[in-house]
């Protein structure tokens, strides 16, 4: 539960009453001084603060009951923002956000930067599950090579709108020619990355019309980055924040090894012309959500790769395209911003920064699995 007190201040706590464990809130949102837990009546403030509970009275509680806090709800162990992005770990051993973020808090900066007032999400959502490991997400969000081969449907059908000429409410961002322009990715620590394009139609860019505007606020480079370029950023493990076909935030979460849950949003800048809005939101539904052009045929892919996981007959993923000519540190792009990455790939088709990944991975379960033996 995310819930600000009488005193503005954001709190995070787990949806769990700390009576028997029933859910206390049972929406998406709301706006709510106290929660009253629907089993057994008890009821908490908005900071997570036990205030009473049902029937008092000779309840013959022990004296230890209720002291110190000892039963208001269990508050999330790190809880931090940034930019109004909400990040919050069950494990109190770690990084403080910022430092987590590193380097990707430059690509975060271009999102929110559209507007002086900053971001909004549109109303509404898209929740799917997919047969397939979280992993293949993580991955394929920034796969530049899977895109030409995947969603041809999706490129086809955006051509053929232009070619007959009919009314184009859309004017969707070219899949056709995507990454033909030049690109690259980007990989970082704690295994963030970074997959980027340069637009052959940047004219159709919700934001096209405030180029010279992003240019006399952040230089010319940035703006070319915010306006002229796309940007798949993967804040590991289980975020993305995309502007390209759309713009959105991705959430998954793992259901079992073989099933993931995701959670898409559309966001835009606060203020954006009407026009422009329209636009973005017609971009976004042409390509996302589980009725989209894209979406479905990621998600078939994702469910072909698992049966081909379960076999024993071939054991590894091939991921060495592009290393001949992988970059270690920035590239000329990543320079033009200072921006620091670990590894740069100088094609949109290069598999380095998986790499970064997967190290980071292998990294975490070898430190969780060294915590859990005492070493």
């Amino acid at each position: 539960i995310i819930a600000r007190n009488r005193n503005g201040e954001l709190n995070a706590m787990i949806n769990a009453c700390s009576h028997r464990g029933a859910q206390l809130c049972r929406n998406k949102r709301g706006n709510r001084a106290t929660y009253t837990c629907p089993f057994h009546g008890w009821t908490f403030n908005n900071s997570g603060k036990l205030l009473k509970v049902k029937d008092p009275v000779d309840a013959g509680y022990p004296d230890c009951f209720n002291k110190e806090g000892s039963h208001d709800l269990k508050k999330v162990a790190r809880f931090e923002s940034y930019k109004g992005f909400l990040f919050g770990s069950l494990n109190p051993d770690v990084q403080p956000l910022e430092e987590f973020l590193g380097e990707t808090t430059k690509i975060i900066d271009m999102i929110v930067g559209q507007s002086e007032q900053g971001l909004e999400v549109l109303r509404g959502s898209s929740t799917y599950v997919y047969e397939g490991n979280w992993k293949l997400t993580a991955e394929n969000g920034a796969d530049g090579y899977h895109v030409s081969a995947v969603h041809w449907n999706y490129a086809a059908t955006t051509q053929q709108r232009k070619e007959k000429h009919a009314e184009d409410n859309v004017r969707a961002m070219s899949a056709g020619s995507w990454g033909k322009q030049g690109g690259g990715s980007y990989g970082f620590d704690n295994g963030h990355m970074l997959l980027w394009t340069e637009w052959a139609n940047p004219e159709d860019r919700p934001n096209y019309a405030r180029f010279d505007e992003y240019v006399e606020k952040f230089g010319e480079p940035m703006a070319k980055w915010m306006v002229e370029r796309s940007r798949n950023l993967c804040l590991y493990p289980n975020v993305y924040l995309m502007d390209q076909f759309g713009s959105q935030i991705r959430v998954l979460r793992p259901l079992s090894v073989d099933r993931t849950e995701v959670t898409i949003y559309c966001i835009g800048p606060v203020g954006e012309a009407p026009e422009a809005r329209a636009r973005r939101i017609r971009q976004y539904e042409d390509f996302f959500n589980a009725s989209g052009m894209a979406t479905p045929d990621d998600l078939e892919e994702f469910r072909s790769c698992q049966v081909g996981y379960n076999g024993i007959a071939s054991e590894w993923n091939d991921m060495s395209r592009g290393a001949q000519h992988w970059v270690q540190g920035p590239d000329a792009a990543a320079d033009e911003i200072g921006l620091k990455p670990k590894l740069s790939g100088i094609k949109t088709e290069d598999e380095g920064l998986y790499l970064a990944q997967h190290e980071h991975w292998l990294h975490e379960m070898k430190r969780g699995i060294a915590a859990e033996q005492g070493e």
